[in-house]
């Protein structure tokens, strides 16, 4: 990592209020009022945004709802990029006689931003759950640090799912990109709720739930008709790097974290392989994800795995995630 002198201009971006934060080696946007979310991080040498936008990219704050069921109203929302999942993650869950969305609520709430060294920082109040949280953003030469605080504002234990969604997209995911990552077993997802009864894989093998064996570590061409869903744990070291390199494109990012901060990794990989609502088989995306649990949605992992987070009144728990751009 190298390191220079950080600018920081407030912007637009789709008529959200944006900060744009700049060192020599990259640019960066966070729009506070949409989850704080790290919106662009760009590679100022080649130009390259290496997050991912969804075809209808991010939609501006008065753009009147569309009809339709939960899930749906917050992927139109979504807008790409690196979010917070928080105090659910993935599926729908009615936790405490309350639906926490899909996703949960920090991704879609709105925060106030003040400027701090390197960056910004940025705190809400959820309102179906009883957090407070605070998101720290800064640069670094060419690292984006990401830390995260929730404070319990209740008057009992609290399980939540906590996950960074870091998704990548297109030039940075082609055919010729490589995923290396700390040695770790490659859980399926369980779509019937029912546990597998075997030994998971050790990375990069995956088995789907049909039984088909496939190498995270490769990934293919756009509308190859391939979509993947692992979940990554057991991490061989406390500290725990994850490489995403396109040796064509000579650039790469490299993400690190505390395995004690988030002992698993969500793996989302789209290459055209879903045809339905909401990818039509059009998206080219690779999220790796830094995750506290799984599978998706906090009631299954309480009872699935048994890897949902309690959190007691009173306490504050932070987490950080780091993020490196680099010369593939």
């Amino acid at each position: 990592m190298t390191t220079s002198a950080t600018e920081h201009q407030i912007t637009t971006v789709s008529g959200w209020e944006a900060h744009r934060l700049s060192t020599k080696e990259l640019e960066v946007t966070v729009i506070p009022g949409k989850g704080g979310d790290v919106h662009s991080i760009t590679d100022r040498a080649s130009g390259v945004n290496v997050l991912w936008t969804p075809r209808w990219g991010l939609r501006p704050p008065n753009a009147l709802p569309l009809p339709g069921v939960p899930e749906a109203l917050a992927l139109d929302r979504s807008g790409g990029g690196w979010n917070t999942m928080f105090p659910n993650a993935g599926r729908a869950s009615v936790e405490h006689g309350v639906d926490w969305g899909f996703h949960g609520e920090t991704w879609l709430t709105p925060f106030e931003a003040e400027q701090i060294p390197g960056g910004v920082r940025m705190t809400t109040v959820l309102a179906r759950s009883p957090f407070a949280v605070t998101k720290d953003v800064t640069i670094t030469g060419n690292q984006v640090t990401v830390t995260e605080s929730v404070t319990h504002l209740g008057a009992r234990p609290v399980d939540v799912l906590w996950v960074q969604h870091p998704a990548f997209g297109e030039p940075l995911i082609g055919p010729n990109t490589t995923v290396e990552i700390t040695g770790c077993q490659v859980n399926p997802d369980m779509p019937e709720d029912l546990p597998p009864t075997e030994q998971p894989p050790r990375w990069p093998d995956h088995i789907e739930v049909d039984g088909a064996h496939h190498d995270l570590s490769q990934l293919h061409a756009d509308r190859s008709g391939v979509a993947r869903l692992a979940f990554l744990g057991a991490f061989d070291d406390e500290q725990v790097r994850a490489r995403i390199r396109n040796p064509e494109l000579g650039l790469g990012v490299e993400l690190e974290w505390s395995r004690a901060d988030f002992p698993f990794a969500w793996y989302w990989y789209e290459a055209g392989g879903r045809q339905d609502y909401p990818w039509y088989g059009s998206a080219h995306s690779l999220a790796l994800e830094p995750a506290s649990g799984y599978p998706s949605g906090v009631r299954r992992a309480r009872e699935l795995t048994g890897t949902a987070t309690t959190i007691q009144p009173d306490e504050t728990v932070t987490k950080t995630v780091r993020l490196t751009v680099t010369s593939a």
